[in-house]
């Protein structure tokens, strides 16, 4: 699963708000690994609009988005993309919400994760069982 963690742009604290955050740390998360995959920095945008759409195109392939602080409209968006943004104190340590994400992985984890981690092996199957043809 991957997730991304708002940020001023350091990797190790959870530090911005959704809509203002220069950069993004990026990791992939397993019940077994953690993989740092790497850092996206944002361009600035001259409307909201255009940082919500950026932001949501840019994070597709995440499952989750942590943040300080995120409106509602933008958190509304990213739920219809099937992005779940979690928002957490300032200064709260990544590696401390890498390892909470990744006992719920092993453990029993809430809904939403469910349905998100099943949708994700779906997607992983039908990869794995699509046959290629080469001419």
């Amino acid at each position: 699963m991957r997730v991304a963690f708002a940020t001023m742009g350091g990797q190790d604290r959870v530090d911005a708000h959704f809509g203002l955050a220069p950069a993004f740390a990026v990791y992939d998360v397993t019940p077994d690994i953690i993989r740092f995959t790497g850092m996206i920095h944002l361009p600035e945008q001259f409307s909201e609009d255009d940082k919500v759409e950026i932001r949501a195109e840019t994070l597709r392939e995440c499952a989750v988005v942590y943040c300080t602080q995120i409106g509602g409209p933008a958190a509304a968006r990213l739920v219809q993309q099937k992005i779940h943004p979690l928002k957490v104190n300032a200064s709260t340590l990544i590696e401390d919400e890498l390892q909470r994400l990744q006992t719920l992985l092993k453990g029993n984890p809430p809904p939403w994760l469910r349905k998100r981690l099943a949708e994700e092996m779906k997607i992983k199957e039908e990869t794995l069982s699509c046959k290629c043809t080469r001419d």
